[in-house]
Protein backbone atom coordinates (compact mmCIF):
# COMPACT_ATOMS: atom_id res chain seq x y z
CA UNK A 1 0.00 0.00 0.00
CA UNK A 2 2.80 2.38 0.92
CA UNK A 3 4.55 1.68 -2.40
CA UNK A 4 1.34 2.41 -4.33
CA UNK A 5 0.90 5.71 -2.49
CA UNK A 6 4.53 6.64 -3.25
CA UNK A 7 4.14 5.82 -6.96
CA UNK A 8 0.94 7.85 -7.11
CA UNK A 9 2.70 10.80 -5.49
CA UNK A 10 5.57 10.60 -8.01
CA UNK A 11 3.11 10.44 -10.91
CA UNK A 12 1.24 13.45 -9.53
CA UNK A 13 4.51 15.38 -9.21
CA UNK A 14 5.45 14.66 -12.83
CA UNK A 15 1.95 15.63 -13.93
CA UNK A 16 2.22 18.92 -12.03
CA UNK A 17 5.64 19.54 -13.55
CA UNK A 18 4.21 19.05 -17.04
CA UNK A 19 1.44 21.49 -16.26
CA UNK A 20 3.90 24.08 -15.02
CA UNK A 21 5.87 23.76 -18.25
CA UNK A 22 2.83 25.05 -20.16
CA UNK A 23 2.65 28.31 -18.21
CA UNK A 24 3.93 31.26 -20.26
CA UNK A 25 7.39 32.50 -19.27
CA UNK A 26 7.58 35.15 -16.58
CA UNK A 27 7.57 38.76 -17.77
CA UNK A 28 9.04 40.09 -14.54
CA UNK A 29 12.43 40.65 -16.21
CA UNK A 30 12.51 43.59 -18.61
CA UNK A 31 14.44 43.02 -21.84
CA UNK A 32 16.99 45.77 -22.54
CA UNK A 33 18.89 46.78 -25.67
CA UNK A 34 22.62 46.16 -26.08
CA UNK A 35 25.27 46.25 -28.82
CA UNK A 36 25.90 42.52 -29.12
CA UNK A 37 22.60 40.98 -30.23
CA UNK A 38 20.58 41.14 -33.44
CA UNK A 39 17.29 43.00 -33.52
CA UNK A 40 14.49 44.75 -35.40
CA UNK A 41 15.65 48.30 -34.58
CA UNK A 42 19.22 49.62 -34.86
CA UNK A 43 20.46 52.98 -33.56
CA UNK A 44 23.85 54.40 -34.54
CA UNK A 45 24.59 57.31 -32.13
CA UNK A 46 27.73 58.60 -33.88
CA UNK A 47 27.62 59.79 -37.49
CA UNK A 48 30.36 62.31 -38.33
CA UNK A 49 31.19 63.78 -41.75
CA UNK A 50 32.64 67.08 -40.47
CA UNK A 51 35.02 68.33 -43.21
CA UNK A 52 36.88 70.47 -40.66
CA UNK A 53 37.95 67.28 -38.89
CA UNK A 54 38.49 65.24 -42.08
CA UNK A 55 35.73 63.00 -40.76
CA UNK A 56 33.64 60.40 -42.52
CA UNK A 57 31.47 57.45 -41.50
CA UNK A 58 31.03 54.04 -43.12
CA UNK A 59 27.80 52.15 -42.32
CA UNK A 60 27.29 48.38 -42.50
CA UNK A 61 23.93 46.66 -41.93
CA UNK A 62 23.44 42.90 -42.28
CA UNK A 63 20.42 40.60 -42.52
CA UNK A 64 21.22 37.29 -40.82
CA UNK A 65 17.97 35.65 -41.96
CA UNK A 66 17.49 33.76 -45.25
CA UNK A 67 14.35 35.75 -46.12
CA UNK A 68 14.18 39.39 -47.32
CA UNK A 69 13.13 42.42 -45.29
CA UNK A 70 12.27 46.06 -45.93
CA UNK A 71 14.26 48.53 -43.82
CA UNK A 72 13.35 52.15 -43.07
CA UNK A 73 16.13 54.54 -41.98
CA UNK A 74 16.44 58.14 -40.80
CA UNK A 75 19.40 60.47 -40.59
CA UNK A 76 19.06 63.21 -37.94
CA UNK A 77 21.76 65.83 -37.41
CA UNK A 78 22.44 67.76 -34.21
CA UNK A 79 20.39 70.74 -35.40
CA UNK A 80 17.39 68.42 -35.97
CA UNK A 81 17.63 68.33 -39.77
CA UNK A 82 16.40 64.95 -40.95
CA UNK A 83 15.82 62.76 -43.99
CA UNK A 84 14.24 59.31 -44.28
CA UNK A 85 14.99 56.55 -46.78
CA UNK A 86 14.22 52.87 -47.25
CA UNK A 87 15.63 49.81 -48.97
CA UNK A 88 15.07 46.07 -49.27
CA UNK A 89 17.60 43.53 -48.05
CA UNK A 90 17.61 40.01 -49.45
CA UNK A 91 18.40 37.01 -47.29
CA UNK A 92 21.92 37.04 -45.80
CA UNK A 93 22.62 40.38 -47.47
CA UNK A 94 24.83 43.20 -46.21
CA UNK A 95 24.45 46.80 -47.33
CA UNK A 96 27.23 49.29 -46.74
CA UNK A 97 27.79 52.90 -47.68
CA UNK A 98 29.92 55.99 -47.19
CA UNK A 99 27.79 58.68 -45.52
CA UNK A 100 29.80 61.63 -46.89
CA UNK A 101 30.22 60.51 -50.52
CA UNK A 102 27.00 58.42 -50.69
CA UNK A 103 28.85 55.63 -52.51
CA UNK A 104 27.59 52.25 -51.46
CA UNK A 105 27.21 48.55 -52.01
CA UNK A 106 23.60 47.57 -52.84
CA UNK A 107 22.31 51.04 -51.85
CA UNK A 108 22.28 54.69 -52.93
CA UNK A 109 21.51 56.67 -49.76
CA UNK A 110 20.44 60.33 -49.68
CA UNK A 111 22.80 63.11 -48.58
CA UNK A 112 23.16 63.62 -44.84
CA UNK A 113 20.86 66.56 -43.96
CA UNK A 114 22.63 69.90 -44.42
CA UNK A 115 20.09 72.11 -42.66
CA UNK A 116 18.71 72.45 -39.15
CA UNK A 117 16.17 74.28 -37.03
CA UNK A 118 18.28 74.58 -33.85
CA UNK A 119 21.86 75.83 -34.45
CA UNK A 120 22.40 76.07 -30.68
CA UNK A 121 22.31 72.26 -30.43
CA UNK A 122 25.46 71.70 -32.50
CA UNK A 123 26.47 71.20 -36.12
CA UNK A 124 24.93 69.87 -39.32
CA UNK A 125 27.75 67.40 -39.99
CA UNK A 126 27.21 65.19 -36.94
CA UNK A 127 24.22 63.19 -35.79
CA UNK A 128 22.64 59.75 -35.73
CA UNK A 129 21.21 57.00 -37.92
CA UNK A 130 18.08 55.04 -36.90
CA UNK A 131 16.98 51.96 -38.92
CA UNK A 132 14.18 49.44 -38.34
CA UNK A 133 12.24 46.67 -40.09
CA UNK A 134 8.92 47.58 -41.74
CA UNK A 135 6.37 45.86 -43.96
CA UNK A 136 6.75 46.02 -47.75
CA UNK A 137 4.65 49.18 -47.99
CA UNK A 138 6.50 50.88 -45.12
CA UNK A 139 3.13 51.41 -43.44
CA UNK A 140 3.97 49.80 -40.08
CA UNK A 141 6.92 48.52 -38.09
CA UNK A 142 7.38 44.74 -37.87
CA UNK A 143 9.42 42.19 -35.97
CA UNK A 144 12.50 40.95 -37.81
CA UNK A 145 15.12 40.20 -35.19
CA UNK A 146 17.94 39.39 -37.58
CA UNK A 147 19.46 42.82 -38.24
CA UNK A 148 22.83 43.92 -36.94
CA UNK A 149 25.13 46.74 -37.89
CA UNK A 150 28.33 48.65 -37.28
CA UNK A 151 29.77 52.06 -38.09
CA UNK A 152 33.39 53.02 -38.77
CA UNK A 153 34.10 56.67 -37.95
CA UNK A 154 37.19 58.02 -39.70
CA UNK A 155 39.20 60.91 -38.30
CA UNK A 156 42.64 62.48 -38.54
CA UNK A 157 45.22 59.70 -38.44
CA UNK A 158 42.86 57.02 -37.11
CA UNK A 159 39.41 55.52 -36.86
CA UNK A 160 37.04 53.83 -34.47
CA UNK A 161 34.44 51.15 -35.06
CA UNK A 162 31.37 50.57 -32.93
CA UNK A 163 28.34 48.28 -33.05
CA UNK A 164 24.83 49.67 -33.37
CA UNK A 165 22.52 49.48 -30.35
CA UNK A 166 20.12 46.69 -31.25
CA UNK A 167 16.52 46.27 -30.02
CA UNK A 168 14.47 43.09 -30.08
CA UNK A 169 10.84 43.26 -31.07
CA UNK A 170 9.39 41.15 -28.25
CA UNK A 171 6.86 38.32 -28.31
CA UNK A 172 3.50 38.22 -26.53
CA UNK A 173 5.17 37.02 -23.30
CA UNK A 174 7.99 39.58 -23.39
CA UNK A 175 10.37 36.65 -22.93
CA UNK A 176 12.17 36.73 -26.28
CA UNK A 177 12.05 37.80 -29.91
CA UNK A 178 8.71 37.95 -31.71
CA UNK A 179 8.10 35.87 -34.83
CA UNK A 180 9.23 37.36 -38.11
CA UNK A 181 6.84 39.88 -39.71
CA UNK A 182 4.73 40.30 -36.57
CA UNK A 183 3.13 43.76 -36.62
CA UNK A 184 4.48 45.69 -33.63
CA UNK A 185 2.08 48.20 -32.11
CA UNK A 186 0.38 51.19 -33.72
CA UNK A 187 1.99 52.37 -36.98
CA UNK A 188 4.55 55.10 -36.43
CA UNK A 189 4.99 54.49 -32.69
CA UNK A 190 7.79 52.12 -31.63
CA UNK A 191 7.50 51.53 -27.89
CA UNK A 192 10.78 50.92 -26.09
CA UNK A 193 9.64 49.52 -22.75
CA UNK A 194 10.85 45.90 -22.75
CA UNK A 195 7.32 44.59 -22.27
CA UNK A 196 5.24 42.03 -24.22
CA UNK A 197 4.49 43.00 -27.84
CA UNK A 198 6.84 46.00 -27.63
CA UNK A 199 10.57 46.53 -28.15
CA UNK A 200 13.51 46.32 -25.75
CA UNK A 201 13.77 49.03 -23.12
CA UNK A 202 16.71 51.41 -22.97
CA UNK A 203 19.34 51.47 -20.23
CA UNK A 204 18.90 54.01 -17.46
CA UNK A 205 22.57 54.95 -17.51
CA UNK A 206 25.81 54.46 -19.47
CA UNK A 207 29.29 53.84 -18.04
CA UNK A 208 32.72 54.14 -19.66
CA UNK A 209 36.38 53.94 -18.73
CA UNK A 210 38.65 56.64 -20.14
CA UNK A 211 42.09 58.22 -19.89
CA UNK A 212 41.65 61.77 -18.54
CA UNK A 213 42.46 64.68 -20.83
CA UNK A 214 46.21 65.35 -20.63
CA UNK A 215 47.08 62.04 -18.93
CA UNK A 216 49.85 59.67 -20.04
CA UNK A 217 50.37 55.98 -19.34
CA UNK A 218 53.28 54.12 -20.88
CA UNK A 219 53.61 55.19 -24.51
CA UNK A 220 50.04 56.52 -24.71
CA UNK A 221 48.96 60.11 -24.08
CA UNK A 222 45.36 61.38 -24.08
CA UNK A 223 44.38 64.59 -25.84
CA UNK A 224 40.61 64.96 -25.51
CA UNK A 225 37.60 62.70 -24.89
CA UNK A 226 34.22 62.91 -26.60
CA UNK A 227 30.84 61.22 -26.37
CA UNK A 228 28.19 60.74 -29.02
CA UNK A 229 24.82 60.33 -27.32
CA UNK A 230 21.43 59.38 -28.73
CA UNK A 231 18.38 59.72 -26.52
CA UNK A 232 15.73 57.00 -26.38
CA UNK A 233 13.02 59.67 -26.68
CA UNK A 234 13.14 59.94 -30.48
CA UNK A 235 10.77 61.87 -32.75
CA UNK A 236 11.88 61.23 -36.35
CA UNK A 237 8.79 62.71 -38.00
CA UNK A 238 8.86 65.79 -40.20
CA UNK A 239 6.36 67.44 -37.85
CA UNK A 240 8.43 66.62 -34.80
CA UNK A 241 8.54 67.84 -31.23
CA UNK A 242 11.70 68.35 -29.20
CA UNK A 243 12.58 65.81 -26.52
CA UNK A 244 15.43 67.14 -24.40
CA UNK A 245 17.27 65.96 -21.30
CA UNK A 246 20.22 66.82 -19.07
CA UNK A 247 23.25 64.55 -19.24
CA UNK A 248 24.37 64.22 -15.64
CA UNK A 249 27.95 62.98 -15.20
CA UNK A 250 29.68 61.45 -12.21
CA UNK A 251 33.41 60.76 -12.60
CA UNK A 252 35.63 58.48 -10.48
CA UNK A 253 39.41 58.49 -10.55
CA UNK A 254 41.60 55.44 -9.88
CA UNK A 255 41.62 56.30 -6.16
CA UNK A 256 37.82 55.85 -6.06
CA UNK A 257 37.24 59.55 -5.46
CA UNK A 258 34.08 60.89 -7.11
CA UNK A 259 33.54 64.20 -8.89
CA UNK A 260 30.00 65.45 -9.52
CA UNK A 261 28.29 68.61 -10.71
CA UNK A 262 29.15 68.18 -14.38
CA UNK A 263 26.28 68.22 -16.87
CA UNK A 264 25.33 68.99 -20.47
CA UNK A 265 21.87 69.90 -21.80
CA UNK A 266 21.00 68.05 -25.02
CA UNK A 267 18.26 67.02 -27.40
CA UNK A 268 17.94 63.55 -28.95
CA UNK A 269 21.24 63.40 -30.92
CA UNK A 270 24.39 65.09 -29.67
CA UNK A 271 28.17 65.13 -29.85
CA UNK A 272 29.54 66.03 -26.39
CA UNK A 273 33.17 67.17 -26.04
CA UNK A 274 34.41 66.37 -22.52
CA UNK A 275 37.01 69.14 -22.66
CA UNK A 276 37.38 72.48 -20.94
CA UNK A 277 36.95 74.65 -24.05
CA UNK A 278 33.33 73.60 -24.59
CA UNK A 279 30.98 76.29 -23.32
CA UNK A 280 28.00 73.93 -22.94
CA UNK A 281 29.72 71.49 -20.57
CA UNK A 282 29.42 72.52 -16.91
CA UNK A 283 32.48 71.75 -14.74
CA UNK A 284 34.53 70.42 -17.68
CA UNK A 285 37.71 70.09 -15.59
CA UNK A 286 36.19 66.98 -13.97
CA UNK A 287 37.52 65.10 -17.02
CA UNK A 288 41.10 66.45 -16.85
CA UNK A 289 44.20 64.80 -15.47
CA UNK A 290 45.01 67.97 -13.49
CA UNK A 291 41.79 67.47 -11.53
CA UNK A 292 41.61 63.68 -11.29
CA UNK A 293 45.32 63.03 -10.72
CA UNK A 294 45.26 59.47 -12.11
CA UNK A 295 45.85 58.04 -15.58
CA UNK A 296 42.65 56.02 -15.51
CA UNK A 297 39.09 57.04 -14.68
CA UNK A 298 35.47 56.10 -15.26
CA UNK A 299 32.33 58.09 -15.91
CA UNK A 300 28.63 57.35 -15.44
CA UNK A 301 26.13 59.29 -17.55
CA UNK A 302 22.37 59.52 -16.98
CA UNK A 303 19.63 61.48 -18.78
CA UNK A 304 17.50 63.35 -16.22
CA UNK A 305 14.80 66.01 -16.16
CA UNK A 306 16.20 69.24 -14.75
CA UNK A 307 15.35 72.91 -14.28
CA UNK A 308 19.01 73.78 -14.91
CA UNK A 309 18.54 73.59 -18.69
CA UNK A 310 16.99 76.91 -19.85
CA UNK A 311 13.40 76.37 -21.00
CA UNK A 312 13.78 79.13 -23.60
CA UNK A 313 16.11 76.79 -25.50
CA UNK A 314 15.35 73.25 -24.34
CA UNK A 315 11.73 73.45 -23.25
CA UNK A 316 10.81 71.01 -20.50
CA UNK A 317 13.51 68.36 -20.13
CA UNK A 318 12.64 64.70 -19.54
CA UNK A 319 14.18 61.58 -18.08
CA UNK A 320 15.69 59.68 -20.99
CA UNK A 321 17.46 56.41 -21.65
CA UNK A 322 20.80 56.95 -23.38
CA UNK A 323 22.77 55.18 -26.11
CA UNK A 324 26.39 56.25 -26.26
CA UNK A 325 29.72 55.84 -28.05
CA UNK A 326 33.04 57.15 -26.69
CA UNK A 327 35.89 58.59 -28.76
CA UNK A 328 39.33 59.90 -27.82
CA UNK A 329 42.21 61.61 -29.55
CA UNK A 330 45.49 60.08 -28.37
CA UNK A 331 49.19 60.23 -29.18
CA UNK A 332 51.67 57.34 -29.10
CA UNK A 333 55.05 58.53 -27.79
CA UNK A 334 54.29 62.12 -28.77
CA UNK A 335 53.38 61.29 -32.37
CA UNK A 336 50.51 62.69 -34.39
CA UNK A 337 47.04 62.58 -32.78
CA UNK A 338 44.90 59.59 -33.73
CA UNK A 339 41.22 58.79 -33.18
CA UNK A 340 40.26 55.73 -31.12
CA UNK A 341 37.07 54.67 -29.33
CA UNK A 342 34.14 52.30 -29.39
CA UNK A 343 31.15 50.93 -27.49
CA UNK A 344 30.39 51.80 -23.87
CA UNK A 345 28.56 49.87 -21.15
CA UNK A 346 25.07 50.27 -19.72
CA UNK A 347 22.76 49.14 -16.92
CA UNK A 348 19.26 49.61 -15.58
CA UNK A 349 16.05 50.15 -17.55
CA UNK A 350 14.31 53.24 -18.85
CA UNK A 351 11.31 53.32 -21.23
CA UNK A 352 11.40 55.33 -24.42
CA UNK A 353 9.88 55.65 -27.87
CA UNK A 354 10.64 56.20 -31.56
CA UNK A 355 8.04 58.10 -33.59
CA UNK A 356 8.27 57.95 -37.38
CA UNK A 357 6.22 58.74 -40.50
CA UNK A 358 4.55 55.63 -41.99
CA UNK A 359 3.77 55.67 -45.71
CA UNK A 360 0.11 56.70 -45.40
CA UNK A 361 -1.98 59.84 -45.84
CA UNK A 362 -3.02 60.03 -42.20
CA UNK A 363 -1.26 58.24 -39.34
CA UNK A 364 -3.70 57.49 -36.55
CA UNK A 365 -2.77 56.37 -33.06
CA UNK A 366 -4.96 54.65 -30.47
CA UNK A 367 -5.60 56.64 -27.32
CA UNK A 368 -3.98 53.84 -25.33
CA UNK A 369 -0.57 54.75 -26.71
CA UNK A 370 -1.02 58.39 -25.69
CA UNK A 371 -1.30 57.28 -22.07
CA UNK A 372 1.88 55.22 -22.53
CA UNK A 373 3.78 58.23 -23.88
CA UNK A 374 2.42 60.40 -21.09
CA UNK A 375 4.02 58.04 -18.59
CA UNK A 376 7.41 58.85 -20.12
CA UNK A 377 7.18 62.45 -21.30
CA UNK A 378 5.35 65.50 -20.09
CA UNK A 379 2.90 65.37 -22.99
CA UNK A 380 1.71 62.93 -25.64
CA UNK A 381 3.37 64.08 -28.84
CA UNK A 382 1.88 61.69 -31.39
CA UNK A 383 -1.29 63.33 -32.75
Amino acid sequence: MTAKILLAAIALAFSAGSAVAQIPPSTSTVSVTNTSKKGSLLIFPMINIDPGASADTIIEISNDQVTPVQVECYYVNEQKGRVGFGFEMSGKATVSWDVRTRTGDQIRPPPFPSYGDYPVFGGIYRGELVCFAVDQGATQQIAFNHLHGAASVLGVGGALKYSAWSFWALNAFGSGPAADNTVMGPPGAIRLDGRPNDYDACPSYNAASFMPNGATLGRLGAGGNYLAVASCNQDLRQDYQLHTTKLLFTVWNALEQSYGGSYYCVDSANFVPLIDNDAHLINPTNFDYKTLGTSGASVVMQGVASAECPTSVYGVTQNAGLLGVIASYVRIEGGNPALIGGDIHSAGTQPGFVYWDPASVVSLKPAAFCSFANSIASSCSVP
